[in-house]
């Protein structure tokens, strides 16, 4: 299975490309990539332009603007198996929280991690059997996440306490504050 880092978004309410902003070092996809080569072999980044590190291993929308569901698409149809997915915007995403997922999984269906209430669409695994049907769904315009993953009868994993911080994505500038003061912590 490859590994997918979705980063094709507008960063909006960051005001900047968030992926790229230095944290402890290294810029928040840089986190993400290097939490996912320690599981996989192969590790993507799906986007919309190419200013992001390991060039060689991007790919590129095939539609564009049409949300992470257009990034899935476009991983899916390149690598032609399943793939597992993560967002740019997640650096304190484990190897352990990753091996996890991948042995909680229910073949043939798509697996993605949830924390207390809160479903991450953008995290877990999909199987290339259903990209017809994701393809359908952004052709027709249904580009929300909650309903295609409740179509697809989704599996959804769960995680409590012990993993917090790791669901802590940087979406705004509050958030990039804390995240600074976490990786800070975790340092010591």
């Amino acid at each position: 299975m490859k590994a997918i880092v979705l980063a094709g978004g507008q960063s909006s309410r960051m005001g900047q490309d968030k992926a790229l902003m230095k944290l402890g070092g290294k810029t928040v996809i840089e986190h993400v990539i290097d939490n996912l080569a320690k599981v996989f072999d192969e590790v993507y980044i799906s986007v919309n332009h190419s200013n992001y590190p390991n060039s060689k291993g991007i790919i590129k929308d095939i539609i564009t603007l049409k949300g992470p569901m257009g990034g899935i698409r476009s991983a899916l149809e390149h690598c032609g198996e399943d793939i597992f997915v993560c967002s740019c915007d997640m650096p304190f995403f484990s190897p352990e929280l990753i091996e996890s997922i991948l042995q909680k999984k229910e073949e043939n269906r798509i697996n993605v991690a949830q924390y207390k209430e809160k479903v991450y669409p953008v995290v877990g695994i999909y199987p290339f059997s259903i990209l017809d049907a994701l393809t359908r769904s952004i052709e027709n315009e249904n580009l929300k996440m909650m309903y295609f993953l409740e179509l697809q009868n989704a599996n959804y994993i769960q995680f409590g306490g012990d993993f917090e911080n790791q669901f802590l994505n940087i979406n705004t500038p509050e958030c990039f504050k804390n995240a600074e003061i976490l990786i800070n912590q975790l340092r010591k």
